[in-house]
């Protein structure tokens, strides 16, 4: 083989590797983004859907006591906002056994800027209420004791929320139009708190990494069942 048909064959084997480079690179690439948004699709799915159950049992602690009365009858949510809320909810509690617990979802950004969807649900101290309502102790406090800090389950439902949409939308029964201000940034009064009958979720995640995908986003509308319950009580003559 002569020198110039050498040059010629390396230049087309140069070729013929870069083409098949820069395939291997796309497909990698495409690879990536498709794991990536699977993972997406479950995240947001799995936030969601704890969420849902969760919500569902919201319930006033009257509710699960007669002698839950006075100052001890306070409403189902504590807090009502964009991306927090706060609300006692009726878990694995046969018979009133635990007591309500009282559950938190809110959303926290670590130093690097990811969100993260975190849930917190403590028991009540005792399923005997006081006279001023179910005890909680301070769990995270430094001097909680080991049975406080028991009480007390942590846990991250999803990483690398996209902040845009409220996560939490608050609604009065079948009404369109969310209640405000929630709509606005701020929070739900007390008033508004005690008439919340439905919550619209709208969870949204995108994997941080060299190969990223758009953004996945799930929406569900919750009602209350127990809240539409003690509505249907008031309205009783």
């Amino acid at each position: 083989m002569s020198l110039p048909e050498l040059l010629i064959s390396m230049m087309l084997l140069g070729v013929v590797m870069v083409a098949v480079t820069s395939l291997s690179i796309g497909f990698m690439r495409t690879n990536q983004q498709s794991i990536n948004r699977q993972d997406q699709i479950d995240t947001a799915r799995s936030a969601t859907e704890r969420m849902s159950k969760t919500l569902r049992t919201a319930v006033m602690p009257s509710q699960l006591s007669s002698a839950c009365v006075g100052t001890c009858a306070v409403e189902a949510f504590v807090k009502g906002e964009d991306y927090a809320v706060q609300f006692y909810a009726n878990l694995n509690n046969a018979g009133n056994a635990i007591g309500p617990s009282r559950v938190t979802y809110t959303v926290v950004t670590d130093a690097g800027g990811v969100r993260s969807l975190v849930e917190k649900v403590q028991r009540p101290d005792s399923n005997v209420p006081t006279a001023t309502g179910y005890a909680y102790c301070d769990a995270e406090a430094v001097g909680a004791s080991a049975d406080c800090r028991e009480r007390l389950s942590t846990r991250t439902l999803a990483e690398g929320l996209v902040q845009g949409t409220p996560l939490f939308t608050y609604y009065q029964g079948s009404s369109a139009t969310p209640m405000s201000p929630a709509a606005s940034g701020g929070s739900l009064t007390a008033a508004n708190l005690a008439k919340v009958l439905a919550i619209e979720l709208h969870v949204t995640v995108q994997q941080q990494g060299s190969v990223e995908t758009r953004p996945t986003t799930y929406i569900q509308r919750i009602t209350l069942p127990n809240a539409q319950a003690v509505l249907r009580q008031k309205e009783v003559p």
